[in-house]
């Protein structure tokens, strides 16, 4: 068995475990990591991330869920926690790793199909 936590570490498997249900919700983690300031809506996200609404509309519905986004008046914004922002930090450092980031992936695909075996 591949020890996903030992690779990624305890606070970034929960977060994944519990936050990123698409390679979308990782593009939106990541562009509202990199622009945490960023006031859009979700027509301006869409096109920012080359995406159609409807794809992220249930996205940031759960990312506000979360409460690591909030919408209000038809924008979105980056609303953390001060401990999630750091958690999303590391999310997004995991990211730039290679062996990290193909740990990240694998959960993420696993979630999106459960019946497949997770693999290295």
């Amino acid at each position: 068995m591949y020890d996903l936590e030992g690779v990624l570490g305890p606070s970034v498997t929960e977060f994944v475990d519990r936050h990123v249900r698409s390679l979308l919700t990782w593009d939106i983690l990541v562009f509202f990591h990199r622009n945490p300031e960023a006031v859009l809506d979700l027509d301006g996200l869409a096109s920012r991330l080359g995406r159609r609404i409807e794809e992220l509309e249930p996205e940031v519905e759960a990312l506000c869920d979360g409460r690591i986004l909030s919408k209000a008046g038809g924008l979105v914004r980056y609303r953390p926690s001060a401990e999630t922002r750091q958690t999303v930090a590391q999310f997004v450092e995991s990211c730039k790793d290679r062996g990290r980031r193909l740990a990240l992936i694998a959960i993420v695909l696993h979630k999106i199909n459960p019946q497949q075996p997770m693999r290295p």
